[in-house]
């Protein structure tokens, strides 16, 4: 039987926290931490200052969250991973050729869905807190579901490209969305293996779509339709499904889990008291329950914050590689020899692999609190991979190419959900760190742009030269975490020197003068 834990009051909470940021980071010190918090608690109607509970009650809480909400909104993010990705299984199918289109017509697709999906990013983020990510996400799933139907209908590179554009602004604001939607459920130091849990999702969908993508284009001839014309509309439908499903089952909150197909709801009456309880104890800033529009300055600060580029930097050059290795990657076996539908299953071993990466870096990374060496060895991992790849002999066989492929596979994302989690800590107020979740996601598929354009269809097979460019990438990223890692606690230091010998005075006169807010004020600590 579990030890019995009782959490009574801030002092014991600054004791069992998660991460090296403590609560005292979003606090001021002029009065008491137990007084600050019950007047920011105060703002919740749901939060009780003296409330105690136990470690068990609140692993049953958490583990309800897992089972009724995080799989749900896993089952979102696999039809996700479909519609994206179902345009390189599609590429086996002779795609191109019904189209007359060749691959730099297929890379500008990509290029125009990323550019509208990375445009309609942040505003998609501005207005979710107004009007809940439980009404929001369900409403674009619908529609880009249909949007993804609706490219069976294609006949030409124009209207290639008209889809490809619907799909990139339906799909926008999606996973930052969730992201700040799991924090209403989440404390900071469960976020890194519930975002890896999220990210999981890819790994899985990728592998079922080469899959089901192997079934689905045997259908080209039924009804006169070409595979990859059953695949979108196949795919889509069910997506568009999905979408309607989960306006009835995603839940605002956890005081709010009750009806639809929720039925009598997730949480009794204590353990939902418990539930924002410990969240606020966790990060106060979550004591705001209204719904409002991220405010012009939070968008102003996470958009000038040099605290948060470095993070987005990473995004950009560490996921690089993940289009052009990842995307192309069944042509790629095509164009090496192997059977054009069966490159959607071999694939498979590549997304497994890198799916039990992903889950041992994020595991780690939550277990031992440490953000910067995990992605940093992940890096280290990929780019000798690809450096392999790269380094193989002209003449090297397919099944030594294959091989290498599959293990360079098991980089992909594999420190996606660390880097993610570790903005979001980092980050405060909520709406700064909306902002700031969105820009990484658009530098992350920003990156697609430019990993679409590295292999060309001159250096086929190989792509020596494209393996070297990401290869480069990755070792920028690699110091990148580095460079965070200390740059961080550069910070923590110089703040600590600043107000080591601060009395309650000062203290209170920097509390009623300063204009810093969230992570910019002096005891906010961050984690490394």
């Amino acid at each position: 039987m579990a030890e019995k834990q009782e959490y009574s009051d801030a002092k014991t909470d600054l004791e069992y926290k998660g991460g090296n940021a403590s609560l005292a980071s979003t606090l001021s010190v002029s009065d008491t931490p137990d007084a600050k918090l019950r007047a920011l608690g105060e703002k919740n109607p749901h939060y009780e200052h003296d409330l105690t509970w136990t470690a068990e009650e609140e692993k049953q809480i958490v583990r309800i969250f897992d089972y009724k909400v995080l799989s749900w909104i896993g089952v979102m993010f696999f039809f996700l991973q479909l519609d994206r990705g179902n345009m390189a299984n599609a590429l086996t199918d002779n795609l191109m050729l019904d189209l007359n289109m060749d691959l730099n017509s297929v890379t500008l697709g990509s290029t125009v869905f990323i550019l509208c999906f990375c445009i309609f990013e942040i505003p998609s983020n501005v207005v979710i807190r107004r009007i809940g990510a439980h009404r929001w996400i369900p409403f674009l799933m619908f529609l880009w579901g249909i949007s993804t139907a609706c490219q069976m209908f294609i006949k030409d590179r124009a209207s290639f490209l008209i889809c490809r554009a619907f799909v990139g602004v339906f799909e926008a604001g999606y996973i930052p969305g969730i992201a700040i939607y799991l924090t209403t459920y989440y404390k900071r130091a469960e976020m890194a293996l519930r975002l890896s849990i999220f990210w999981s999702t890819l790994a899985i969908a990728n592998s079922c779509a080469g899959v089901m993508a192997y079934f689905i284009l045997h259908m080209r001839g039924i009804a006169g339709l070409a595979g990859w014309k059953w695949l979108f509309l196949i795919e889509g439908l069910a997506t568009a499904l999905v979408g309607v499903l989960s306006f009835f089952i995603l839940p605002e909150g956890p005081t709010a889990t009750k009806g639809y197909l929720r039925f009598s709801g997730y949480l009794t009456e204590r353990q939902e008291l418990i539930a924002v309880t410990r969240l606020i104890r966790d990060d106060p800033s979550k004591s705001d329950p209204s719904k409002q529009v991220v405010p012009k300055e939070d968008v102003w600060r996470a958009l000038t914050s040099p605290k948060v580029w470095p993070n987005i930097l990473i995004g950009f050059f560490g996921l690089l590689p993940s289009t052009p290795i990842g995307s192309f990657g069944p042509l790629i076996l095509k164009l090496l020899g192997f059977d054009a539908l069966k490159t959607n299953l071999l694939i498979i071993p590549g997304y497994i692999l890198s799916l039990l990466v992903m889950m041992l870096v994020s595991y780690s990374s939550d277990k031992f609190n440490e953000r910067a060496f995990h992605g940093a060895a992940a890096t280290f991992y990929y780019a000798v991979c690809v450096a392999v790849l790269a380094l193989l002999p002209q003449d090297a066989s397919k099944t030594s190419l294959y091989i290498a492929l599959i293990f360079a596979m098991g980089g992909n994302v594999c420190w996606h959900p660390v880097n993610a989690a570790w903005i979001a800590e980092n980050t405060a107020p909520v709406g700064k760190r909306t902002i700031a979740l969105a820009m990484y996601i658009i530098s992350v598929n920003i990156t697609s742009i430019v990993g679409a354009n590295v292999f060309r269809a001159k250096d086929a097979p190989r792509f020596f030269t494209g393996m070297w460019i990401i290869f480069g990438s990755l070792v920028i990223t690699f110091f990148l975490f580095i460079f965070q890692r200390f740059y961080l606690i550069h910070l923590n230091k110089k703040r600590a020197r600043i107000t080591k010998d601060w009395t309650e005075v000062e203290w209170k006169h920097y509390n009623d003068t300063t204009k810093d807010v969230g992570d910019d004020r002096l005891d906010f600590v961050y984690t490394h």
